[in-house]
């Protein structure tokens, strides 16, 4: 549904998390269930004369034009003859699993970061997806102040850019190792492995191992970047590995 008020296009949940049965307008108090109907219209007999001047009964935040989900990701496009999402993810379904499935427990929901950009959102998107020219120069401070796990600049020499389709993922082919080793260079628990080894196709398997692919960063056209981060837990070697969205 769109999150804006029938009457006058007002933002109706201003929220990013939480539980409520209803959300109001704040603009002139029109209340809506979680589903969209609308419940509540203050002054309904006096202002519009009831449901003879304004039918309330069967009205609904209007739905998005074309729905689907993956992978507990939900992706709304705004042509209703768009092509569908499987076939726009293509291949590009293999990046989203590493990143989603990498736990059976599931993903934990932190609150966003916000940070201002003076870019268009394109310019982004291209950093994500393979745009890697920039990151000696843009991000010199970070790898002077060790944030960084290796030298960026050597791993930039040997990476590789792989297109997904509609999509795309910046990989490195460091070294050819085992599929174990690999993704326990990823901070990939045992349990995480072995249960990749049983969904994973042999072809997936050997990119991994191999070929040496590792996912950091990773774009779906327009808005939907990832980036893999592994930030080291305090007073221990051990590192804690999150995903920023």
């Amino acid at each position: 549904m769109f999150n804006m008020c029938l009457h006058l296009g007002m933002r109706v949940c201003r929220d990013e998390m939480g539980n409520a049965s209803n959300s109001r307008c704040p603009y002139h108090g029109w209340s809506y269930r979680n589903d969209g109907r609308i419940i509540g219209l203050p002054c309904h007999s006096d202002a519009y004369g009831g449901e003879a001047g304004f039918r309330k009964k069967g009205q609904t935040l209007l739905p998005a034009p074309k729905l689907a989900s993956y992978n507990g990701m939900i992706f709304i496009n705004m042509d209703p003859d768009a092509e569908s999402l499987e076939d726009y993810l293509g291949d590009f379904t293999f990046c989203l699993d590493y990143y989603k499935k990498q736990s059976g427990d599931g993903l934990e929901v932190l609150g966003p970061q916000r940070w201002p950009v003076k870019a268009k959102l394109k310019i982004g998107a291209e950093n994500f997806a393979g745009g890697m020219y920039h990151t000696p120069q843009t991000h010199t401070s970070v790898v002077e102040t060790g944030l960084f796990r290796e030298p960026k600049a050597e791993k930039r020499k040997v990476g590789a850019t792989y297109w997904g389709g509609k999509g795309g993922a910046t990989t490195y082919k460091l070294r050819g190792d085992l599929f174990d080793e690999r993704m326990r260079y990823a901070d990939c628990t045992d349990e995480m492995i072995e249960r990749a080894k049983a969904t994973w196709t042999v072809q997936r398997q050997q990119a991994i191992g191999e070929d040496g692919f590792t996912i950091s960063a990773a774009s779906v056209f327009p808005n939907l970047s990832f980036v893999h981060n592994w930030p080291k837990v305090e007073d221990g070697d051990d590192v804690l590995p999150f995903i920023s969205i």
